[in-house]
């Protein structure tokens, strides 16, 4: 994905809502709303149920062309339209963490936090008052008895985006590009997050694989096969997975009943140390992070989680305490450790089989939404299947 700016504004996509008030002859009312959009750029919308002033209470299948629309759950309630910004996509705010981001039209959970709910409880502040303002033009079309077109022109929002334009018009807001945009691997959707980190708000599978995967162990891949310098690639594998495995306890701790001791000693705790991590995990979540690996792989991976604090804290020498915890008997204190393009591939490698035993071990806990991956993968097998020249896959 390209890279993008980071926190700059992103404008509303437009359009325009006609509320078309109507009376017939016997004095009773009634309205209709039209959204309607005409900009050279990416729109999308979804509508709400909301009372005056603006208490929103819950979103609307609008459903395709001959479908039943929801009725309204409570009398007095209007229809109201929330569209995207001009990329599509729409901002959101966890009402549990405050956190913002951007996603696309379905959004599940926080990126954040991971707490879950509908869409309807992600509305951002911005939103809200938009709602409030469109409540109040609904309250105005239909407290006068006569018909007529009142018209709510999010056109005139776009163009005040504007950094020129000094004097904003009634509806205006405007979204906010976040950090790390992504794509999820699960299930596609679309997430523009704050820092690095975080859960798909589509699906809830954290991003930490795929980042980890596409960010730094291939970026390691690649140094180590132009000659780099293998004992730096070998020490940033390991500071790789530290990371990882400091964001995934963070998250287990949140969602996972502790005692106040353990807790403690969970959130305090450093991850240099394979063996001491590994046992951790499997005694206090059941999570094996060493599991499918064969014995020689985790002897060296544990020796390269030992050299990373030499290369790290000891210019890359040998110490005795290295040589105790270590049991390299290969070296001598104060001799410099050598490392090969086979031992930084190798440990680039093993990094990967650990971190994917706690991505699946995480998910076992914290279990995603299942029907974006599911629709996800259908999707992706027609697409094989088309390009193939087959039919569709078997329900």
């Amino acid at each position: 994905m390209a890279e993008q700016k980071e926190f700059r504004e992103v404008a509303h996509c437009g359009g325009k809502v006609t509320i078309s008030v109507k009376v017939d002859a016997s004095g009773r009312q009634g309205y209709q709303l039209k959204w309607e959009h005409c900009r050279p750029n990416v729109a999308a919308f979804f509508a709400v149920y909301a009372l005056p002033p603006g208490l929103v209470i819950c979103q609307i299948n609008l459903g395709g062309m001959g479908s039943r629309q929801d009725p309204p759950p409570v009398p007095g309630a209007y229809q109201v339209f929330i569209s995207s910004d001009s990329e599509g996509k729409f901002g959101r705010q966890c009402p549990a963490c405050g956190g913002y981001w951007r996603s696309d039209l379905n959004a599940c959970v926080c990126p954040y936090c991971g707490v879950r709910a509908d869409v309807v409880n992600f509305l951002t502040v911005a939103q809200r008052s938009y709602v409030e303002q469109y409540c109040a033009k609904m309250n105005e079309a239909l407290g006068v008895r006569v018909g007529g077109e009142y018209v709510i022109d999010m056109d005139a929002v776009t163009d005040a985006a504007d950094a020129s334009i000094t004097e904003k018009p009634p509806f205006y807001y405007v979204e906010l590009s976040q950090q790390n945009r992504f794509i999820c691997d699960a299930c596609g959707g679309f997430n523009d997050i704050l820092g690095t980190f975080g859960y798909c708000t589509a699906c809830g599978t954290r991003n930490d694989l795929q980042e980890l995967s596409v960010k730094s162990i291939q970026s390691l891949r690649d140094r180590i096969k132009a000659g780099g310098q293998y004992e730096a690639c070998v020490r940033d594998s390991v500071a790789a997975f530290d990371s990882f495995v400091s964001q995934y306890v963070k998250q287990l701790i949140r969602h996972v009943p502790l005692t106040p001791a353990r807790r403690n000693r969970l959130e305090s705790g450093r991850f240099h140390n394979l063996q001491l991590v590994a046992n951790e995990l499997k005694e206090t979540f059941d999570v094996d992070i060493l599991d499918g690996l064969k014995p020689d792989d985790v002897e060296f991976a544990k020796l390269m989680f030992h050299r990373r604090h030499v290369y790290e804290h000891e210019g890359g020498e040998a110490d005795e305490e290295y040589i105790a915890k270590s049991g390299d008997a290969t070296v001598r204190p104060k001799q410099a450790l050598r490392e090969s393009a086979e031992s930084a591939h190798r440990i680039t490698t093993i990094v990967m089989r650990l971190a994917s035993n706690l991505h699946r071990g995480f998910h076992e806990i914290v279990p995603p939404e299942n029907t974006p991956i599911e629709k996800h993968r259908k999707n992706k097998e027609f697409e094989k299947n088309r390009r193939a020249g087959k039919g569709a896959p078997a329900e």
